[in-house]
């Protein structure tokens, strides 16, 4: 009998351990990331609340602002829909691709209906005093608040576990 209760006990606790390692370990909702491209360690992240995000920056020659729009699509992939600027200058387009639109409109330029799409890309936080932005949702972050200046990160869209986020920093509510 005595057996009998014992095997019970380390049954539960078994189960409770593979229910727990599951929890932890399984990647469950859905992440904005950046990676930190030296330790390849999440560095920080935002859930995905709306596939619609945006990086907003100021560009490094011409100083000037550059939105970048992005939509999240099928197999966390990446699409660009649209491009603003304000300067032709080096770094910066100056027409649309092929079926893309190109627009001018208050003095800005806009390269619209953009649909390449790629998993991932690379973000170098330069170590200046200018702008470096994620918006989502309407929330807008400062990265430079969170990444390290003079680093670079990879930026992908992927599901997380609870011990991965445990080593990043979550921006959204910083």
């Amino acid at each position: 009998m005595r057996c009998n209760r014992i095997q019970k006990i380390l049954l539960f606790v078994t189960i409770l351990l593979i229910i727990s390692s599951l929890i932890a370990f399984i990647p469950s909702q859905k992440y904005y990331v950046f990676i930190d491209n030296e330790t390849e360690e999440v560095a920080a992240y935002v859930p995905v609340v709306s596939p619609y995000f945006q990086l907003i920056y100021t560009h490094s020659i011409h100083l000037s602002e550059v939105i970048e729009s992005y939509k999240v699509v099928s197999d966390n992939r990446i699409m660009m829909t649209e491009l603003e600027y304000e300067d032709f200058n080096i770094g910066m387009p100056s027409n649309a691709g092929e079926g893309e639109t190109f627009v001018e409109k208050d003095g800005k330029y806009f390269i619209k209906n953009m649909t390449k799409e790629i998993p991932e890309f690379r973000l170098f936080v330069g170590d200046v005093d200018a702008n470096l932005s994620f918006k989502t949702k309407g929330h807008q972050m400062d990265l430079k608040r969170t990444l390290e200046r003079g680093q670079s990160y990879t930026f992908r869209v992927e599901h997380l576990s609870l011990f991965q986020l445990r080593k990043g920093v979550r921006i959204d509510e910083r």
